[in-house]
């Protein structure tokens, strides 16, 4: 008898599997678009993008944080009682957190904003007009992001990601149009793209308002003022905003160092760096947005075994999503980058693999932060984590102070976000009971043991064939074959494997993806 698949996992896939297409669509576009827009402006010029972009990119943390806190509450009272009147008082409670936050950042970026760019910043006289453009635009794009918060909450609550899906392809397609159009531009490149990508912000931000005001009944009427709702969240997410400055400061933060010790350069090459950071964080958050919901619905209707059984399933695929994309990008950075740029800064290679341990550290265990996010005590695990978290930035800044390599601050980052995830492992287990030897044997062991029999041939490819294009092919052909081959006979659960079959049972040979006879 096969396992039987229950609505909700037939929900996280089916909203899984729609945002990986988007994705995967989204990966195409912005590879290229990355490349155009890269030989558009030249190294110095990105450089300069991603150094003062960067000074405003430091208060995302606000934006990212307060979404989680606000999909945190809008999840829980419609797992609790349903939504109705709540929802509407919450929804309008974040808007007007999110106005009074863009009033204080635009105070900030006005005045020590533009303090540190003027006086600190190691940027070429002649570009420093641009640059002032890029500031103030970045500030636009910030500020209309932060108006945006609470009408993406509401779609990631309600689990609508085919909203998301279509937004963001129309997102990539304007973002490549003003790629082609710095291409044939006689204007200063730098100056139009940053004027550019603020008018594609107002443009998604427009679509997403309509959208969900035609959707959902709790973002349309008066707006309600409830201060002590207002007191409720802003607590929670200040203290989420705390734990997330830290790892705004250790990416951000540490780019302004480098842009002080090395110069723009360098700042080009950690730029190209990020972007495969977000590429993998946009794969794995793909699937957080899926699942994270229904963390936060099953924990207050206090469901604790499916709840756990949801964390367990978010860390095993977060592994899984890693060790599919990060095997040959580890191994053949170097061919991929020549695909993909052409020509790139020097140290893009060793950034880029030191950036994949870090991610891998750094998104693990997201799960249990949900999890603790879900249980509403945080304060004591953002005030650790934070703490924590110091390390990497003041590290790096000692580091490059007694002349070590640029590439040190990845390896600060590794170990602080390392040791970030035992916090969330101890915190998980004291404030919710879930049991850590249940999740080690379902999520971890399964993930490790992948990760050894799925990089043993694309290892040996690499290391006996000549490097090139060649080598890279048979090396993705490799971890073709043996990667599903490892993970069906040892990740996947007897309902995950009985999932896979009913989507796709035509396309598996029997004899290697057998269907599941039980659950045993």
């Amino acid at each position: 008898m096969m396992p039987q698949i229950s609505e909700n996992s037939s929900r996280i896939a089916r909203n899984t599997i729609l945002l990986y297409f988007r994705m995967l669509l989204l990966m195409v576009i912005g590879l290229f678009t990355s490349s155009v827009v890269l030989n558009a402006l030249g190294i110095e010029d990105y450089g300069i993008y991603g150094a003062v972009g960067g000074v405003v990119m430091l208060f995302t943390v606000v934006t990212n944080s307060v979404s989680n806190s606000i999909s945190r509450f809008l999840s829980w009272h419609l797992g609790h009682d349903g939504g109705g009147a709540m929802l509407h008082k919450v929804f309008s409670t974040a808007v007007i957190m999110q106005l009074l936050l863009c009033v204080v950042l635009l105070l900030i970026t006005e005045t020590a904003g533009l303090w540190w760019l003027n006086n600190k910043m190691n940027i070429p006289a002649e570009r420093m007009g641009a640059a002032g453009w890029v500031l103030q635009c970045s500030m636009g794009v910030l500020m209309i992001n932060l108006v945006s918060v609470p009408f993406n909450a509401c779609i990631i609550s309600h689990e609508r990601m085919d909203v998301f899906a279509w937004v963001s392809i129309g997102e990539a397609v304007l973002k490549l149009g003003v790629a082609l159009l710095l291409l044939f531009s006689g204007l200063d490149k730098l100056k139009l793209y940053a004027v550019l990508m603020l008018g594609v912000a107002l443009l998604v931000r427009l679509a997403y308002g309509i959208i969900c005001r035609r959707l959902f009944p709790e973002t349309r009427g008066k707006v309600v003022f409830d201060g002590k709702l207002l007191g409720q969240m802003a607590g929670f997410s200040g203290w989420s905003v705390l734990g997330s400055s830290t790892q705004v400061v250790n990416t951000q933060g540490v780019t302004q160092l480098v842009n002080f010790f090395f110069g723009v350069a360098v700042n080009a090459a950690r730029s190209v760096a990020m972007q495969v950071e977000n590429i993998f964080k946009q794969f794995i958050n793909n699937f957080l947005t899926a699942i994270n919901p229904q963390i936060t619905k099953t924990w207050a209707i206090q469901d604790k075994k499916y709840c756990f059984q949801l964390v367990g399933k978010g860390v095993k695929y977060i592994g899984l999503i890693f060790l599919v994309l990060g095997i040959p990008v580890f191994l053949e950075t170097p061919e991929l980058l020549r695909l993909w740029l052409r020509k790139y800064p020097d140290g893009t290679v060793i950034f880029t693999r030191l950036t994949l341990l870090c991610i891998l550290a750094d998104t693990l265990f997201n799960p249990l932060m949900v999890l603790i996010q879900a249980e509403g005590r945080i304060k004591h695990y953002y005030l650790v984590t934070s703490a924590v978290s110091l390390i990497c930035f003041s590290g790096s800044w000692v580091a490059y102070a007694c002349g070590q390599p640029a590439f040190v601050s990845y390896l600060f980052y590794a170990l602080v976000y390392l040791l970030i995830d035992v916090a969330r492992l101890y915190y998980a287990r004291r404030y919710t009971g879930i049991p850590l030897r249940a999740l080690a044997g379902e999520a971890l062991l399964p993930v490790a043991f992948v990760a050894f029999g799925g990089s043993a041939l694309p290892l040996l490819v690499h290391f006996v064939m000549a490097p090139g294009i060649w080598r890279m092919l048979v090396v993705v052909i490799a971890e073709v074959i043996t990667l599903p081959l490892v993970c069906w006979r040892v990740a996947l659960t007897p309902g995950e494997k009985a999932f896979l079959h009913s989507k796709a049972g035509r396309l598996l040979p029997g004899f290697l993806f057998p269907v599941p006879e039980d659950e045993g």
